[in-house]
Order: structure tokens, then sequence, then C-alpha cells
């Protein structure tokens, strides 16, 4: 495995942390705005219990099971890969053990993996409705680093969100904020040199 040294981060980076959508995946320009998709999907972020997140949509939206899959279905189909990241993955994958960190359920998980062939490029995803625990809780990013066997030190992490890379950095983890698409891979390719 291939280490560098950045001057600016001031440690050896073993390990790049993604976050899954925001970083890796974005909403499709060609998506048309849904009102039960775009709740629904507000709410992933939160899960941390998929049993729950479940039997209150349901409820709330009076689906029946299926259509429930549905709808998931169509939140995956939301997203598309973020091109030029997608693209350097493979070399990344040589010098890097590679990570996703998301905050959602894990009902959709399965489409996503099968979609992006997540398992082909990375080493772990946690998903917080698995673990229990989300960002920008520091006990994720120490699950992380005990499934990896890294210290925070040795890791960068991208989010497009602040309190989650604050998160991070709190724990000891060099961070890329992607306040956007553009701004983030910049920072990020800046990184690699």
């Amino acid at each position: 495995m291939i280490l560098i040294y950045n001057r600016d981060m001031k440690s050896k980076i073993r390990v790049i942390i993604f976050d899954f959508i925001g970083v890796l995946l974005f909403t499709k320009v060609t998506y048309k705005p849904n009102k039960i998709i775009d709740e629904i999907d507000q709410v992933i972020g939160k899960v941390t219990n998929d049993k729950l997140f479940k039997k209150e949509l349901i409820k709330k939206y009076n689906l029946k099971e299926k259509e429930f899959d549905k709808i998931l279905n169509k939140i995956v189909n939301k997203y598309e890969s973020f091109k030029p990241l997608w693209k350097l993955l493979p070399s990344l994958k040589k010098k890097y053990k590679l990570a996703i960190i998301n905050n959602g359920t894990s009902l959709t998980l399965k489409e996503f993996k099968r979609k992006y062939n997540i398992d082909e490029f990375f080493n772990l995803f946690i998903s917080s409705a698995i673990e229990g625990v989300r960002k920008p809780n520091s006990d994720i990013y120490k699950l992380a680093t005990l499934k990896l066997g890294v210290k925070p030190k040795e890791c960068l992490f991208m989010d497009d969100s602040l309190p989650n890379i604050n998160g991070a950095k709190n724990f000891g983890m060099k961070t890329i904020y992607w306040e956007n698409p553009n701004i983030g891979f910049k920072k990020f390719k800046e990184f690699l040199k």
C-alpha cells in the first residue's frame, strides 16, 4: 500500500472515507421533483433503525409494503455517480483502503451496491441504520477506524455536511468539505498531488 505524505496535512493517509450522497452520488439533473419521494428521501439521512423507519413511513403515507419498496427504488434512481470521482476509484484502490460512511437506511443498500459495484471499489460500507449511530457522532468514525485497522490521523474523510466534517475533524481525521461537487473535487485532486 502506497502512503501519501501531504505537507499541509502532516500525516500519512492510508484510508479515504467518502460520504455517499453529496460526494460519490448527486441528484440527477433530469430528476423531476416528487413530493412523496423527496419527503421520504429527506428522512432517510436520519435513519438509525430500519424497522422503525419503514413502519412509521408506511403508516404516515398509508402505503402497502410493495408501494414503499417501489418508492425506495425510485429514490435509488434519483441519484447518479459523480463520474470524475468514480473514474479515480480504480487507481485510488491500489494506493488506499476506500470506505463509505452513510447516514441512511440500509433498505436501499442492496440496490445501490448492485447499481454501482460498491463491493468492487470499497473495502467498507458503514450504514447508520445498521450500526444504530450516525454522523457526526464520533462512534461512527471510531467504528470505521477499528474495522479498517487504522488511526484517525491516517484517514481522509470527505462530506458535504459541515457538522459531519467537524465530527470527523474532532475525532482526529483529515477532512475535505465538499460544499459543491466542483470545489470538493478540486480540493481532493490538490490533496492527491
